[in-house]
C-alpha cells in the first residue's frame, strides 16, 4: 500500500499542555486494516488507534486512517426499467377489451451477474366497457341500401347518418363514434350535439390536468 492516497481522519482532537503531557498520556499503537469495504472495483480499508493514559485506561478519541483498495473483478449491473410504451389502440367501442403497455428491462440491462429488474414489463387495463347497443329486432338489412344509412364495420347493423358522431352509440358495435374525438368536431350541427361535445372535451380536459398535477 505504498504510495496510495491516505487519507486521515481524526474524529476529536485532544489538546495537551506540554507541561503534564506525560501524565495525559499518548496514542496507541494502530489496530488492524478492516477488510475492503466493497467486493468490486475501488474501495476504502481503514484502522484506528486509540488515546491511552499512563494508568492503562482507553480515552473515547480516535484516530482513524483510511486508505483506497480495490478488488480486481468487474461488478455486476443491476438492471433498470426503460420508459413505458404508449398504450395500444383500444380495438372496441364498447363491450370492453384490453389495452396494454410494455417497457424493457434496459436502463440499464443487467450485466455480470446483475439482477433483473423488479415488477412487470406489462401494464392493462379494460378499454371502452360501455354496454353494447342491441340490434333491434325488428332491423331489416335492406334498410342499409339507402345514402342516408351508416353501414357499422360488423356489416350487420345500420344506423342513419345523422346520428354518426352524436356522442351516443347507435351502432351495435359502437362503430358510428369511431374516430369522431379526433376530428375535434368537425360536422357538428346541432346545439345538442355541440353540447355533448363540449362535454365531452371538458371531461377529457379534466383527466390531463389531473395527470399532470399528480
Amino acid at each position: 500500500m505504498v504510495g496510495w492516497p491516505v487519507l486521515y481522519s481524526v474524529i476529536a482532537l485532544l489538546l495537551v499542555d506540554s507541561t503534564t503531557c506525560d501524565n495525559l498520556g499518548g496514542w496507541g499503537g494502530w489496530g488492524p486494516w478492516s477488510s475492503c469495504s466493497v467486493t468490486c472495483g475501488f474501495g476504502s480499508i481503514r484502522r484506528n488507534k486509540q488515546w491511552e493514559y499512563p494508568d492503562g485506561r482507553v480515552a473515547n478519541y480516535t484516530l482513524t486512517k483510511i486508505v483506497e483498495c480495490f478488488i480486481n473483478r468487474t461488478c455486476p449491473v443491476h438492471g433498470g426499467w426503460g420508459m413505458w410504451t404508449g398504450w395500444t389502440r383500444c380495438p372496441v367501442m364498447c363491450g370492453g377489451a384490453n389495452v396494454t403497455r410494455t417497457r424493457l428491462c434496459d436502463a440499464p440491462e443487467p450485466s455480470n451477474g446483475g439482477k433483473f429488474c423488479n415488477g412487470s414489463a406489462s401494464d392493462s387495463f379494460i378499454c371502452n366497457n360501455a354496454t353494447c347497443p342491441e340490434i333491434p329486432t325488428d332491423f331489416d338489412m335492406r334498410s342499409c341500401f339507402n345514402d342516408s344509412m351508416f353501414l357499422c364495420e360488423s356489416r350487420e347493423h345500420c344506423v342513419p347518418k345523422t346520428l354518426r358522431c352524436d356522442f351516443e352509440l347507435n351502432c351495435h358495435d359502437g362503430t358510428d363514434e369511431r374516430g369522431c374525438i379526433i376530428s375535434l368536431g368537425m360536422g357538428i350541427n346541432s346545439s345538442i350535439q355541440k353540447s355533448k361535445f363540449l362535454a365531452v372535451i371538458f371531461t377529457l380536459l379534466t383527466l390531463l390536468e389531473k395527470l399532470f398535477i399528480i
